[in-house]
């Protein structure tokens, strides 16, 4: 749909973008309804830096800390974006081009890092719980904010990141529904990305 909307201008398009808040608003209700955890992995997770020392923390605690995390990020991220800024013309690319290839391995660098944490620990739900709430936040939160402050008009590059996106999809679910998914299949998904970052050479040429 976000790609299709790329393709297209018409005068409510930026008034879409609340459909992707209003996706991902359903699926956290959901999840926080339905959400059972069959491995119960709740006592074996680290105590709260807050209240390190109790076993159930106050709530309090908990907003605060999750509240200090935000900010943190929030002035993380600015610091990210300006150092994007300046790498790109370093390295003779572009804005969009720097943020393409650049930006999404960044941003998921702490996921990878949490998922392997987790698994090691044998936290398997977690780390997949993790990813697809990550992966969730991503699909619909930044487009919606795109769709509503930018004229979301794709040129070919982002075209072509759309459509390795999707085929990398189709590739994952394919896999999936068959039963078929191993570690190995699974590592031939990282193969779209560098499909990715071969074909933008054309392009940008």
């Amino acid at each position: 749909m976000k790609v299709a909307l790329g393709l297209v201008a018409f005068a409510f398009k930026p008034v879409l973008g609340l459909l992707f808040f209003a996706a991902y608003a359903v699926y956290f209700w959901r999840e926080i309804r339905g959400g059972d955890d069959d491995e119960d992995e709740g006592p074996d997770l680290e105590p709260l830096k807050f209240q390190p020392k109790a076993a159930s923390p106050s709530t309090w605690a908990v907003a605060a800390q999750t509240a200090l995390t935000l900010v943190v990020i929030f002035f993380a991220s600015q610091l990210f974006v300006k150092q994007l800024d300046a790498i790109g013309p370093m390295l003779g690319l572009s804005a969009a081009v720097t943020a393409l290839l650049l930006s999404p391995v960044a941003t998921e660098l702490p996921e990878i890092m949490n998922a392997v944490i987790w698994v090691r620990q044998g936290k398997t739900q977690l780390a997949l719980a993790n990813i697809s709430g990550a992966m969730m936040i991503q699909a619909t939160v930044p487009s919606g904010l795109g769709l509503l402050f930018t004229r979301w008009d794709f040129d070919a590059a982002l075209l072509w990141s759309g459509l390795i996106t999707m085929a990398a999809i189709v590739y994952l679910l394919m896999t999936m529904r068959g039963h078929r998914l191993t570690p190995a299949r699974l590592t031939v998904a990282a193969g779209f990305y560098v499909v990715f970052a071969l074909g933008l050479i054309p392009i940008l040429a």
